[in-house]
């Protein structure tokens, strides 16, 4: 599986992809809106272990947060993609994105949300996708709120309250324009 935008390149991650993980890992502007210590591994074989559980994923659901890619040069530059998740109780499926630090404000996250929500529409014929963001997090909302996304309410995940969000195919199929080609 392979989504292609204008600038960028998502992928499954790959056993291969350990510096990747290594580098999420270890980069303040990934971790800066997570629990802490969320995606921390302590070496290799941690960035190993971490990769096997997103293929496990990816293998089952056909979803993941997929490994981003410049096209121009191949660098890593964070993860966009989906997963499962409750909400009250409900189970969904939630779109995600993080960027490296010195990546971010080039509109790199709104491009790989764009390319992931075409999958999730087009390819996985999924009815309804959600999102949230911690309400300080204006650029993450901005994002959202851009892509289409339909605000819900406040919630509380992982004990901190964040914005709710959700987009029905319904909804994407009245915004294609801003939907990006897929490559698969």
């Amino acid at each position: 599986m392979r989504i292609e935008t204008a600038r960028l390149c998502l992928r499954e991650w790959r056993e291969t992809d350990v510096e990747c993980y290594l580098t999420l890992s270890r980069d303040v502007g990934y971790n800066c809106f997570s629990p802490p210590g969320a995606y921390l591994v302590p070496d290799e074989e941690g960035a190993r272990a971490q990769i096997r559980k997103r293929m496990e994923i990816f293998e089952r659901l056909r979803v993941a947060k997929f490994p981003i890619f410049l096209k121009n040069g191949g660098e890593f530059i964070g993860t966009c993609g989906m997963e499962p998740v409750e909400v009250d109780g409900a189970s969904e499926v939630e779109l995600g994105y993080r960027l490296c630090l010195k990546h971010w404000g080039n509109g790199y996250a709104e491009e790989a949300a764009a390319g992931v929500l075409r999958y999730g529409f087009v390819d996985l014929a999924m009815e309804k996708i959600i999102a949230f963001a911690l309400p300080q997090n204006r650029p993450s909302v901005r994002i959202l709120e851009k892509l289409g996304f339909q605000y819900q309410r406040e919630f509380l995940h992982a004990g901190i309250p964040h914005r709710l969000y959700q987009m029905t195919r319904m909804q994407q199929r009245r915004d294609r324009a801003n939907i990006p080609t897929l490559t698969n």
